[in-house]
């Protein structure tokens, strides 16, 4: 039987090579995963989407069944996927699957659960993540306007351990500061969907194999804030909890610094629709 041709785009990532170890999973797979930089995992291929000659000779030669979108630029988000997005869709089989791994930062109004449907209200200019956001939401237009078959799938903070034994930034940074013994501070009132980043590898694993098409929002049904979520993973942990102080930031202070206080996602459709369990933190 004719396996499943998967190019996953951003394999070296923390959440890309939780990705790939689960497509190697399926024997029903065939992948093919990208780096951008020359030094890492030998079984990747290097790859700048920028590149357009390179990117179109790679789709041209695999000819995938299905792409999925799971890169960040570490320098200008906004170029990498205007261009790479633009390159991908214009010589993309019409009947391939794309999968656009997206995020919570395009809700900017910050009111929480928020279902699919909801308009998008990009992220304050005074936020530093606004540049990111409009991205984002500029890789889910494209998508949607010129490829029928695809799956947005819309995240918040991805966490945990992943398959290559690496830590999330957030929660490497924690228990380095716990276990000096030092004290640090998250907010009580600063809400969203954070997911562990085995759920998350699986859930786009089996959108891959599956037939949906749309846009879903992935993880668990609570919301957590930061003080909260960061208790829970210390206590997990058997890190000291005590040393995790609450701020909580003024609704004034928020508009302000264009701080959206809830950007939690409604992810009803995602439990009814996979088979994927999101646990809670």
């Amino acid at each position: 039987m004719k396996k499943r041709r998967v190019l996953l785009l951003g394999g070296s990532g923390y959440l890309g090579a939780q990705i790939y170890d689960c497509l190697r999973q399926d024997g029903e797979n065939e992948v093919l995963a990208t780096c951008f930089s020359a030094g890492q995992a030998n079984h990747l291929i290097r790859l700048d989407v920028t590149d357009e000659p390179s990117f179109v000779q790679l789709l041209q030669e695999f000819s995938p069944d299905v792409v999925i979108w799971a890169l960040m630029s570490s320098m200008d988000e906004q170029v990498m996927i205007k261009s790479g997005i633009s390159t991908l869709l214009a010589h993309l089989r019409e009947e391939s699957k794309v999968i656009y791994i997206s995020s919570d930062g395009i809700f900017g109004q910050g009111t929480g659960a928020f279902a699919e449907e909801d308009e998008v209200v990009p992220l304050d200019e005074r936020n530093p993540l606004a540049p990111y956001s409009r991205a984002k939401q500029m890789g889910e237009e494209l998508v949607q306007k010129r490829h029928g078959n695809h799956v947005i799938a819309r995240i918040g903070p991805i966490y945990g351990c992943n398959s290559a034994g690496k830590w999330d930034k957030r929660v490497a940074s924690m228990q380095t500061e716990l276990v000096a013994g030092r004290e640090i501070t998250r907010s009580g009132n600063l809400y969203k969907t954070f997911v562990h980043v085995e759920d998350l590898g699986l859930s786009i694993c089996e959108l891959a194999a599956g037939a949906f098409t749309g846009t879903l929002h992935l993880g668990p049904s609570a919301k957590e804030s930061y003080y909260s979520f960061f208790r829970k993973l210390a206590a997990a942990l058997g890190l000291n909890v005590n040393l995790i102080k609450e701020n909580r930031l003024s609704e004034e202070e928020a508009r302000e610094r264009g701080v959206p206080l809830d950007t939690s996602l409604d992810t009803r459709m995602a439990s009814r629709l996979l088979h994927t369990r999101f646990r809670q933190a």
